[in-house]
């Protein structure tokens, strides 16, 4: 963060009060009934608020809001040094929320010292529902990537050539990033949105991505998160974070090539939905692929195009259950028949076999996969259904 903004007479650790007319200087936006009256800053909470979001930004105002109806709240935890000091940890009950405020009590004044991430809630975690939605860098660390059909080994190669420990970040700075789909815990999605970020944009040579983590509640509540964010009306928190997160890249001029895959695609439409409404200026700069799309691909494009923002390719299994549910506009009934005799292998947790899960990469690389893996029977079912296509059909 740049202070040349600043003062030299102060440093981090300095308290500034503020006004709904001057907090705009320092690149924060607080909601019209913010208690300005009660409240000071350092400079340090005001670096850390200005590198939130918009969506971030609500999210800790409304607690700051709550701190001052109640500054010795029973959740706020006291300093063991300084019995003045706070530590504010949100009641918020969705998972998408993660900072913690630190603040103390002066001369009737609350003193917001800093804003900081709840490192309880970053990472991995032994119960999928506890992970957090957040956003993740995450860094190559070989060149093995799924271009071709491949064997058990092949496959495992593939999903150690990302990190494994990604780091929480508050925007994004690579050039590419990514939203995952349902039932996706944070370690599998982020070698397998990398897989699919190879595969969308090929030549690119990515070496690190992020990724807009979308927890997994497991099949139930995913697919009640689906339903909710296909409607019309107010989206879910986690499509409300991504438009703020879309809307801070055009803010910062920032060219970002997107990929959603499965329930992200329907994360990313619903978002561009709340982003055309609340924020409205072109996103001229983003691009996005689509994969094994959970959404209406016509309705996606038909958002993405209203908002400026270009979808550059929908790559999508004939044998994949998933877009043939989601997108019954355009599949007809033998597609939805074709592709029911391979939901076992959607649902069954074979990466390799199922149609869902790795980057399609054509229909015969395809029987090849299935028949390396043993899948015979399968294999000779797409051979026989590539016999019946045009060989300039781009499926193949």
């Amino acid at each position: 963060m740049s202070w040349s903004k600043l003062n030299k007479t102060i440093n981090a650790h300095s308290v500034i009060p503020l006004d709904a007319l001057n907090c705009r200087d320092f690149g924060v936006k607080f909601p019209v009934n913010f208690p300005f009256t009660k409240v000071k800053f350092t400079c340090q909470a005001l670096a850390m608020l200005s590198q939130l979001n918009d969506y971030d930004l609500k999210m800790v105002s409304a607690d700051i809001i709550q701190i001052c109806a109640n500054p010795n709240a029973k959740n706020s935890i006291k300093h063991s040094r300084n019995p003045l000091r706070r530590l504010w940890r949100t009641q918020y009950p969705f998972r998408n929320y993660h900072f913690l405020i630190e603040y103390s009590l002066k001369n009737n004044f609350i003193n917001l010292e800093d804003v900081l991430f709840d490192k309880q809630l970053e990472g991995a975690k032994n119960n999928f529902a506890a992970e957090r939605t957040m956003l993740y860098e995450v860094k190559r660390r070989s060149n093995d990537t799924y271009d071709k059909a491949m064997n058990d080994e092949g496959i495992k190669k593939v999903q150690g050539a990302w990190e494994p420990i990604p780091t929480p970040t508050t925007q994004i700075k690579t050039q590419h990033a990514a939203v995952n789909g349902m039932q996706n815990e944070l370690t599998k999605a982020m070698w397998l949105m990398g897989t699919h970020l190879d595969r969308a944009y090929e030549g690119d040579g990515i070496k690190a991505y992020t990724l807009f983590h979308n927890p997994t509640d497991y099949a139930k509540l995913d697919l009640i998160e689906c339903a909710f964010d296909k409607r019309s009306g107010t989206k879910s928190h986690n499509a409300q974070h991504l438009a703020a997160v879309l809307a801070q890249n055009n803010q910062q001029g920032k060219q970002v090539k997107w990929l959603a895959r499965s329930q992200g695609a329907i994360i990313f439409c619903a978002a561009l939905e709340h982003y055309r409404i609340h924020y409205g200026k072109p996103l001229t700069g983003q691009e996005l692929a689509v994969h094994g799309s959970g959404s209406n691909i016509e309705r996606l494009k038909r958002i993405a195009h209203s908002t400026g923002l270009k979808v550059v390719a929908v790559r999508n299994n004939p044998y994949d259950l998933v877009p043939n549910l989601a997108d019954r506009s355009k599949i007809s009934s033998s597609s939805l028949v074709r592709s029911m005799k391979f939901k076992g292998l959607v649902t069954g947790g074979d990466v390799g076999a199922s149609p869902h899960t790795l980057p399609f990469l054509g229909l015969a690389t395809y029987a090849d996969q299935l028949q390396m893996l043993g899948y015979n029977d399968k294999a000779d079912i797409v051979r026989t259904f590539i016999k019946t296509l045009p060989a300039t059909d781009a499926r193949l």
